[in-house]
């Protein structure tokens, strides 16, 4: 089968790989379509510390099960999947606590296994869940960052009707974040600091988007809430920089929440611990997708959310190393690049 390989940092070839059977307890996926994830641009990088060289990357996929091991149930032959990207250990404190979520050795394929740059993919059921019809396995392939934001808006931040919430980031997942929050009936306030991803923001459905670069988001805050400041905050960006947490801190109201969403590059972020004393805010965490898709699909399936618009690129597998090169120039209109065999 082709594949494309991580050789090293930067350098990834189209290779030919020996079809492998499934094992016990495995199934084989032919791969429809896969989407790139920033965390395949962290490993291209060689800054993933699970993802280790040579590799074959991609979790951001959906396709058909063509064949099962030994202890898989026959039926799930042409089942239509899709993949929930790591796969916790099953044996950790948090495994053993039910938070899997929260899992200190994941893995999974396109991490700690080959991954779906492939036309196949052999992984293990638990990492999979089925594509109902009114689903196109290339909507499923990008509906990982919705996951993710939905556990966000609806498990951690909770998002009332009526409410006005601050969603950093126009990325995939703070799109999601932003359409999943506006389903809720709440008034959403969108930023970034790329031009191109303030207007998709608009585009979809933010009431306001704000570019902090060039604007006052304190400000637009306080036209918007009468001075009051927003109700919560889903911080979707994450990454090196150190603007958005304190952006955070300052423009939520007293008693208000913020669910960092984002994975930061530095291990600390400068924020007015004040605010938290006095003010008695309130900053907690999200992680992963643990609810899987949930309702994901049926709102997908529905029409009530539309992921489409998050694709703006699809190429074919061969053109990996192009994809993963044009998601990381600054400024680049690209949202979801999906890659199909």
């Amino acid at each position: 089968m082709k594949a494309v390989m991580l050789h090293e940092p930067g350098k990834m070839e189209l290779v030919e790989l020996p079809d492998r059977e499934p094992g016990p307890g495995e199934v084989v996926v032919k791969v429809e379509a896969c989407s790139i994830c920033g965390s395949d641009l962290e490993g291209y990088h060689g800054l993933h510390p699970k993802i280790s060289f040579p590799r074959v990357m991609g979790h951001e996929t959906a396709g058909v099960v063509e064949a099962v091991g030994a202890g898989v149930a026959e039926g799930q032959v042409g089942d239509r999947v899709a993949g929930t990207g790591n796969k916790a250990c099953e044996s950790c404190a948090a495994c053993s606590a039910g938070h899997p979520d929260q899992c200190k050795n994941p893995g999974g394929a396109g991490f700690t296994t080959h991954g779906a740059y492939a036309e196949r993919l052999v992984t293990r059921p638990q990492g999979l869940e089925l594509v109902p019809e009114g689903v196109s396995l290339e909507e499923a392939a990008v509906a990982q960052p919705v996951g993710i934001a939905n556990h966000a808006v609806m498990s951690r931040a909770e998002v009332q009707e009526g409410e006005t919430i601050l969603v950093q980031g126009c990325g995939p997942i703070g799109l999601s974040a932003m359409m999943l929050s506006k389903l809720r009936g709440a008034r959403v306030i969108s930023t970034d600091i790329v031009d191109y991803r303030c207007r998709r923001g608009r585009e979809l459905g933010a009431d306001l988007a704000v570019n902090v670069h060039e604007e006052d988001l304190l400000a637009s805050i306080r036209d918007l809430t009468e001075g009051r400041g927003v109700d919560k905050v889903i911080e979707c960006v994450g990454g090196d920089q150190d603007e958005t947490l304190p952006q955070a801190v300052k423009g939520v109201k007293d008693g208000g929440l913020v669910v960092v969403v984002g994975s930061f590059a530095q291990d600390r972020a400068t924020i007015p611990i004040i605010d938290f004393k006095f003010s008695e805010k309130r900053i907690i965490g999200s992680q992963g997708m643990p609810e899987g898709y949930g309702g994901i699909f049926e709102l997908i399936g529905s029409g009530e959310l539309d992921v489409q618009p998050l694709i703006t690129h699809r190429m074919h597998l061969e053109e990996a190393h192009r994809g993963l090169q044009l998601m990381d120039v600054k400024g680049e209109e690209v949202m979801k690049i999906v890659l199909s065999p």
